[in-house]
């Protein structure tokens, strides 16, 4: 049976685009070829960031043909009195094309109706597979769409061209301007010029000797081992973050590896500065040695051949040590600056239009830093660093350093916070608590950092739910989504904190205090209680909890009301019965029981235990 292979061809497409593309792209062709009677026994993809390739073997030369069974008029309408076919009869027969004498009457649910068999003649497989991909490609969705030229088709980048084959037959179809046909294109700069693939199974090959390797896991398998050893013939090792190794396979389809230098004095700077430049600005690999620390070398991955690498190296080392004297410029100038001044310059961010500045945030945090202390049971020593570390942590914001690399907040008010003399508790707490990041994200490693990470959220979702500014569908532009995940996160894994609604509590009262805002407690616990309803299920479901007794848990009482460690215990502990054999007689029984105690009849009526007769009753 014939091979199929499809690949669009696009400018360049964001890294971050292209995997999710992939599986949408794999999911929703090996449901249309089944749909289409066309099934494959094997779909796969593979992709660079100037193409999307599927590739289906076994495909039918052809749709098998399909016979139908088409309801028509009821019989009383079909036919007359003496059994002869009326005109609504003459007319469906007409319409399906058969004889009016081939009609059956069948017996449905709704009475007699007239009903026609007909057989559909199967398309040939190059008939029935463009328009196929073409709804395919239609229902790819990316963050960012765009249009182009004069066409009105919208996708993550100009289209600009489209091969398909089976086996050596070109299937037709259009997406935009663009037409399939046999050409395909090699790496942009090492070989652009079009060339014809003369079979489906030569698509792979035929891209490997233009320089494009198409298969995302054996360029990550070839980065990962370029990248080791460099680091090797440096006596070091490559920081790997994965991460960052993704984002390098999605954007260059012939990677080579190479090693980089910069002056040795930029590692007087804080570590973080330096991974921080090279990985999330320059997309390159740190390298440290056998102590542990950061050697003044980098290894970075170009899109092409060793073809004049000394030059590659060295513009990509001049643009490092430009970012670097940056970098060392702002930091020295913030060392000579006082931290906990810096919270002067904290009334000139904005949080939020009607909930006012940062600086009215940090007023709220150490006021809910006071209320809610006592439920985390703190000692003195712990409540004077959560008390420090709420005074301090958003200081860091109008630091040069994390202006010209927003991604270190936090960080950097370690490293100042650390400088001017305060503990480690405290240094760890200003980092931590903007963790985690993500789902699945790293959480605080300490119960000041916890507790502060916890209030930060809250008086987020707080301020913006109680403006009634709640996520919608897909869209959650400031992350209330993200702040209650990352609440219930926390709180999951501390048996020690109290229910949300008392944290709750607690940022009204700030707002009162702080900003003289009102909001309706009732409204606002509600609103809250959906939002991370939707979290905590996620949370639980986690934990391996099926979803109807998430539900169960979660609609037995407002999942803001009890501690998220107890929903969690809850959740395991119903898991674990729900194993039993017991299980379902026991709920049959509670519900009935429930149910006879709920009805009017008894409902004010007492248990007479006289009439028991067994233990169980």
């Amino acid at each position: 049976m014939p091979q199929l292979v499809f690949e669009l061809g696009t400018e360049e497409m964001p890294a971050g685009a292209i995997s999710g593309a992939l599986d949408q792209l794999k999911a929703s062709v090996s449901v249309g070829l089944l749909n289409a009677r066309l099934q494959s026994d094997d779909v796969q993809v593979f992709g660079t960031p100037r193409r999307l390739i599927v590739t289906a073997s076994g495909v039918p030369d052809r749709q098998p043909d399909q016979e139908k069974l088409l309801k028509g008029p009821a019989k009383s309408a079909a036919y007359d009195a003496d059994g002869n076919p009326t005109g609504a009869a003459i007319g469906f027969a007409r319409k399906i094309g058969i004889d009016v004498q081939s009609l059956e009457v069948i017996e449905t649910p709704q009475g007699k109706y007239v009903h026609a068999r007909v057989v559909e003649i199967g398309k040939s497989s190059v008939e029935a597979v463009g328009p196929l991909l073409v709804d395919c490609l239609k229902s790819l969705t990316f963050p960012k769409m765009m249009r182009w030229g004069h066409g009105s088709v919208k996708f993550v980048r100009p289209v600009r061209w489209i091969l398909c084959l089976l086996d050596s037959t070109v299937v037709p179809l259009e997406f935009g301007t663009v037409t399939s046909g046999n050409t395909t294109t090699g790496h942009r700069f090492l070989a652009p010029s079009k060339v014809e693939v003369p079979h489906a199974s030569d698509l792979l090959t035929v891209l490997r000797d233009r320089y494009v390797i198409a298969n995302p896991d054996e360029r990550r398998q070839l980065i990962e081992a370029q990248a080791k050893s460099i680091a090797t013939s440096l006596s070091g090792t490559a920081i790997m973050d994965e991460a960052l190794l993704d984002e390098n396979v999605w954007l260059v389809e012939w990677p080579t590896a190479f090693a980089g230098s910069f002056k040795s004095e930029f590692l007087e700077m804080p570590r973080p500065i330096l991974t921080t430049a090279m990985q999330k600005h320059q997309r390159y690999f740190p390298v440290e040695g056998a102590d542990g620390k950061l050697l003044a070398n980098f290894i970075a991955v170009r899109n092409g051949s060793d073809h004049a690498l000394p030059v590659v190296t060295d513009g990509n080392e001049r643009v490092l040590g430009a970012r670097f004297n940056d970098a060392s410029f702002f930091y020295s100038q913030d060392k000579q600056s006082n931290f906990a001044d810096m919270a002067d310059g904290l009334d000139k961010l904005i949080f939020q239009e009607k909930l006012g500045t940062v600086a009215l945030k940090r007023m709220r945090l150490l006021l809910m830093a006071e209320s809610i202390a006592p439920f985390w049971g703190l000692n003195t020593s712990e409540f004077a660093d959560l008390i420090k570390a709420a005074e301090l942590c958003k200081n860091d914001l109008v630091s040069r350093m994390v202006i010209e690399l927003p991604s270190l907040q936090g960080v950097m008010g370690r490293e100042y916070a650390m400088d001017a003399g305060e503990s480690s508790t405290v240094g760890d707490a200003i980092r931590d608590h903007y963790l985690p990041k993500s789902a699945g994200g790293s959480l605080p490693q300490s119960k000041i950092g916890s507790i502060l990470a916890v209030m930060d959220r809250i008086d987020t979702l707080v301020g913006y739910v109680g403006l009634e500014i709640l996520p919608t569908g897909s869209s959650d532009p400031f992350g209330l989504r993200r702040a209650a995940q990352g609440v219930g996160q926390i709180l999951a894994v501390d048996s020690s904190a109290p229910p949300i609604s008392k944290l709750v509590s607690a940022g009204v009262s700030a707002y009162r205090q702080v900003n003289s805002l009102e909001f309706n407690h009732e409204k606002l616990l509600s609103d809250l209680t959906i939002v991370f309803d939707q979290r905590l299920s996620g949370i639980l479901s986690e934990q391996g909890v099926r979803y109807d007794l998430v539900d169960a848990i979660l609609s037995a009482t407002p999942s803001t009301s009890v501690s998220v460690s107890t929903l969690i215990a809850k959740g395991k502990a119903l898991l674990g019965a729900s194993q039993t054999e017991a299980f379902e007689l026991t709920v049959q029984t509670g519900a009935r029981i429930s149910n006879i105690l709920k009805s009017d009849s008894t409902e004010s009526a007492s248990v007479n235990k006289s009439l028991f007769e067994h233990e169980e009753e």
